[in-house]
């Protein structure tokens, strides 16, 4: 894995910062964009599994991406 980030992310921003769109993201998920675009918006409803898959294809580390309601206010 690559480096961890400083602070903590949201789900979008680390998305944005290893340069991919929601759709790319969601196919290396295996699920439908309109998911993975609620998932961002809200990512309690996403499993731990599916999380930890998600920090891999974003290059970053759990620890340094909300996972939690307080993502929403960070944007």
């Amino acid at each position: 894995m690559e480096q961890s980030t400083t602070e903590r992310v949201t789900m979008r921003r680390a998305r944005v910062l290893a340069e991919m769109t929601k759709k790319e993201v969601a196919e290396l998920l295996g699920v439908h964009p309109q998911t993975y675009s609620k998932w961002e918006d809200d990512p309690e409803e996403m499993s731990i599994s599916t999380a930890k898959q998600f920090c891999r294809i974003v290059k970053q580390e759990f620890s340094d991406i909300f996972f939690d309601t307080e993502s929403i206010l960070n944007g």
